[in-house]
Formats: C-alpha cells, sequence, structure tokens
C-alpha cells in the first residue's frame, strides 16, 4: 500500500512540474528584442508596416532589403541634398514623393504616425518623451542609438530580427567586420602614424572628433592617430590649439578645404601647407553611424598611405554595391 501511495505521489508530483513548465513558457513571443532605453520589443511574427524617423536606422533597413515595410519617413528625406538624391534611387516611392513623412530626424506627430498604423515605429534615442508619448497610446517603439562600433552592429542585429531577415544582417555584418579585420592587420605593421585632424560640416572647422565618437573608431581603423586628445564626441576647439595639434592630414565632412585655406593664422599648419587636406563627399557614402563607416576608414587609409595600384572609388564602389545588393548598382558618387 505504501509503495502505491508512493508511486501516485510521484506521479502527481511529476505532472504538476509538467503542467508548471507548460504555464512558463505560455505567452512567449518568437520574437523579442530591447532597445537602446532599455524597452522590451516582443512579437509574434516580423512586423510588416515600419515608421523610421531616424536616418541610420532607415538606411539599415535598406540594407536589409526590407524597403517593402516601410510606410511613413521623417520629411528630411525630400528636403535633404545630402539624403534624396540616392534614397530615391533605392525607392521609387521616395523618388515620385509619395511615401508619408509624419515627423523629421528628430521629432514626429503621433496623430499622423498612427494614421499609418505601424506594427513599430523607429526613433533615436535621443527623442524619448515622443517614444514615451506613443508607447502610451498603443504604438510599438524601437529606440536605436549608433554613437559606438558595437551600437551600429547591434542596431543592425535587431533591426534584422523585428523584419525576419537576420540572414541579410548576419551576412553583412560578417563582410564589415572582415573587411576592418583586414585593415586592422594592415595599420599594426605601420611603424609611423600619420596624425589627422577631422572637422564637421557646415562650415564648423574647428568642431571636431574625440576619442567617444564612431568617427574616432574609423580613424583607429584607418591606420591613423586622432589629434584630438578629448573624450567628448564633438568637441569645439581654437584656431590656436590646431596650430599646436599641427595635423599632418585634415579629414574634412562635406565641406570646402577653402575653409582652411582661407585662415591666414592656420598657415603654418602642416595638413595647410602640404595641401593635405581629404573631403569625405557626397555624405550619404561615408555616414560613420551606419555600415558605410567601412567606407569611411578606407578612404581615410588611403590618403594616409596612397597605394597606387588601390583606385579607392572602385573600392568605395565595391562596398555599396556589397551593402545595398542590386539597387546599389544605381548609387555612384555625384
Amino acid at each position: 500500500m505504501n509503495k502505491i501511495i508512493a508511486i501516485i505521489f510521484l506521479s502527481i508530483t511529476l505532472f504538476g512540474c509538467t503542467t508548471g513548465t507548460k504555464d512558463n513558457t505560455r505567452g512567449k513571443k518568437s520574437i523579442s528584442v530591447k532597445d537602446a532605453l532599455g524597452h522590451s520589443i516582443e512579437l509574434d511574427k516580423p512586423v510588416e508596416r515600419i515608421v523610421s524617423l531616424y536616418e541610420p536606422a532607415l538606411d539599415a533597413l535598406y540594407m536589409l532589403q526590407a524597403e517593402d515595410k516601410i510606410v511613413g519617413i521623417f520629411n528630411d528625406v525630400y528636403s535633404s541634398n545630402e539624403l534624396f538624391p540616392y534614397y530615391s534611387k533605392l525607392d521609387d516611392r521616395i523618388r515620385q514623393k509619395q511615401l508619408p513623412t509624419p515627423g523629421s530626424n528628430g521629432n514626429g506627430n503621433i496623430e499622423s504616425i498612427m494614421m499609418l498604423n505601424p506594427d513599430i515605429v523607429i526613433l533615436q534615442a535621443s527623442q524619448a518623451d515622443l517614444a514615451q508619448a506613443l508607447r502610451a497610446v498603443g504604438v510599438k517603439v524601437y529606440t536605436t542609438k549608433v554613437e559606438q562600433y558595437q551600437e551600429v552592429f547591434q542596431t543592425m542585429q535587431d533591426l534584422s530580427k523585428l523584419t525576419g531577415t537576420e540572414r541579410r544582417a548576419n551576412e553583412l555584418i560578417s563582410y564589415v567586420k572582415n573587411e576592418y579585420t583586414t585593415m586592422k592587420n594592415k595599420a599594426d605593421t605601420i611603424q609611423s602614424k600619420k596624425r589627422v585632424y577631422f572637422s564637421w560640416a557646415y562650415g564648423r572647422i574647428f568642431s571636431t572628433t574625440g576619442r567617444n565618437s564612431m568617427m574616432h573608431f574609423c580613424l583607429e581603423a584607418a591606420g591613423v592617430e586622432n589629434v584630438c586628445p578629448f573624450e567628448l564626441d564633438q568637441p569645439n576647439i581654437s584656431p590656436e590649439t590646431l596650430v599646436e595639434w599641427n595635423p599632418d592630414l585634415i579629414v574634412m565632412w562635406n565641406d570646402s578645404p577653402n575653409e582652411f585655406y582661407k585662415k591666414k593664422e592656420l598657415g603654418e599648419v602642416s595638413a595647410i601647407k602640404n595641401k593635405q587636406i581629404y573631403n569625405l563627399l557626397p555624405m550619404f557614402f561615408y555616414n560613420p553611424h551606419t555600415l558605410k563607416s567601412l567606407n569611411t576608414a578606407v578612404s581615410i587609409h588611403n590618403w594616409a598611405y596612397p597605394n597606387a595600384d588601390i583606385d579607392i572609388k572602385k573600392k568605395v564602389e565595391m562596398n555599396i554595391l556589397k551593402l545595398y545588393g542590386e539597387k546599389g548598382k544605381h548609387l555612384s558618387p555625384i
């Protein structure tokens, strides 16, 4: 009798454990990611309707070949000379200005966004208030930031999970990482590294990149030394500081070298005196907050250490073709 009771007790215990296990898995979603602000996004299936109000994320969606899921973009795509000529070649809806624009690259209209019935809205992490407001009315939001090397890849991986394009993301990430590894191996053999000063666009020649930035990573990957020692992302300096740093090269973001040449007080800076000023132009091909940071690093490396056997323009175009697939054939520097 005691044996029978023991068997019954054991059976009840095992059944209870099994039932408990089933209960624990009930309700779990097949897709789960955590955004830059720590919010979890859980879905039963990949999204079909996306509103993207952040340019690096929009760019990533085209690289992932998930553009058919995009139902809303930010209006800067239509108004910017740095964006429209290229996105219009990637998407005929943009060329014809048919995609709705319920916001800009920094804010959005909640009512206009909701009218598009999105499965998810993609925002920059700094748009926390908008993200909170959208969540309050039941809209799923994914926020991201791409200020560091790993954040660029994390964004690509997260978006691929949300859109069901993981295979494509793995292919692109593997390609870019392998290219960076090859470049690093070359950089490690350089005995005397060129010293480089970087300046941001729109005449901000005294706004540079500190060591806590994606552009600093590009400089390191290129095998050059960033003359700026500050940890800030985009510190501002004085002309006297630039003279003191005395870089071998200057790399500009979408501006004319004349911005430096016309400054008489900078005439003795080596890069200016030797006319070693280079331009990352057009901006679309070199966005350091996307996988195109590879183009930035490759170009800077070639400018610092010229190799007659390397056609840098063809290398950039090859990377663009790899990143965008067949549609990349329509993209070429203007």
